[in-house]
């Protein structure tokens, strides 16, 4: 929506045999992106987030999320932009994530009020 934030859901695994420290993301088309987690109603950005071996961290609605401000004109519903995670020992990985409307397909995530950018 014109003027608001974005939210970002997804899973992140650790198949390695060590800690994974995700340290930062980024969203193409965003002026900033920040990693936040709502705790007892209470949304506050979080600077890292620590995945043990073997284990997945959900991003989804009522926990970790990205927010992400400043969009772009040409992020539009039904389009891809591009999610980049920066682990704290420098690597990067990339994935395409596809935008939605707030509310459409959030049914997976038991919906949240918030505007999708991607699973």
């Amino acid at each position: 929506m014109a003027g608001r934030p974005a939210a970002a859901y997804f899973s992140v695994r650790n198949d390695g045999a060590a800690n994974a420290t995700l340290a930062g993301v980024h969203v193409a088309g965003a002026a900033k992106a920040e990693m936040h987690k709502t705790e007892g109603g209470t949304m506050s950005p979080v600077d890292s987030v620590e995945i043990a071996p073997g284990t997945t961290i959900e991003f989804a609605p009522g926990g970790y999320h990205v927010m992400a401000f400043e969009l772009s004109d040409s992020l539009k519903p039904g389009s891809t932009t591009e999610l980049t995670f920066t682990f704290s020992d420098g690597d990067k990985v990339s994935m395409p994530v596809r935008i939605e409307r707030m509310g459409d397909g959030m049914h997976d995530h038991g919906g949240s009020g918030m505007e999708g950018m991607g699973h």
